[in-house]
């Protein structure tokens, strides 16, 4: 479907982004905030295409995730932990990743709490999440409904969206813990870094904080950015 192979895209892209503007070494400590293995490659995970997996820690509230990842790749560090309150000292890793995680944490607040984390434990960053501005949601793949305000969006998802289990459009589907974020909000929660769009179609579909700005790379001529405001 060409939702997915866009999406699929979009991931290899952000990979992308994060070697050429982080450009991690072999010696770096990184922490992937909420991630998972999936090695047939066709969910592009950090994890699956990481090649220093010996200095990666993966932290994860889902346990069979982590089982899983113990099991292909017992050279990550797996850690049961919350994304709002991480389990490391002060500035324990080089650098932080997270992808597509952010957007799940319900609330305002609770993503507050995660940035606040990532900053914390991290001395630098690359954080991506869906454009809520883009025209067309990929979790629920509907046209315009994250234009709508929360509690709309949640019904229209509730009357027909796509189900990724089945392969197919029902109804139902709960998507309360979906709070999708503008490129503005992410300038508030992550104000020491650059907001890179990530686009593939006509539009950035994600955007991606990459901080702090002055110890990462700037984009090349052409690279979408957010505007400061």
């Amino acid at each position: 479907m060409i939702w997915q192979a866009l999406s699929q895209k979009s991931r290899a892209r952000k990979l992308e982004l994060f070697y050429n503007l982080i450009l991690p070494m072999p010696s770096d400590s990184v922490l992937d905030v909420g991630g998972e293995c999936d090695p047939t490659g066709s969910s592009m995970q950090l994890c699956d295409n990481y090649p220093w997996k010996n200095n990666l820690t993966v932290v994860n509230l889902d346990l069979n995730a982590l089982h899983k990842l113990n099991r292909i790749y017992p050279s990550i560090s797996a850690v049961a932990g919350d994304a709002r309150w991480l389990p490391f000292p002060n500035k324990s890793f080089d650098i932080v990743f997270s992808n597509a995680v952010i957007e799940h944490l319900y609330t305002w607040e609770n993503q507050q709490a995660m940035a606040r984390e990532i900053q914390r434990v991290g001395k630098r960053w690359f954080v991506a999440t869906p454009n809520r501005w883009y025209p067309f949601e990929f979790h629920s793949r509907l046209p315009l409904v994250s234009w709508l305000p929360s509690g709309a969006m949640q019904k229209a998802i509730r009357l027909v969206s796509w189900n990724h289990a089945t392969g197919r459009y029902t109804t139902g589907m709960q998507a309360e813990e979906l709070r999708l974020i503008t490129p503005a909000e992410m300038r508030a929660l992550f104000p020491t870094s650059l907001i890179v769009g990530n686009r593939v179609t006509f539009y950035p579909e994600t955007f991606v904080s990459v901080g702090p700005e002055g110890e990462v790379i700037t984009p090349a001529v052409g690279e979408w950015r957010c505007r400061r405001h």
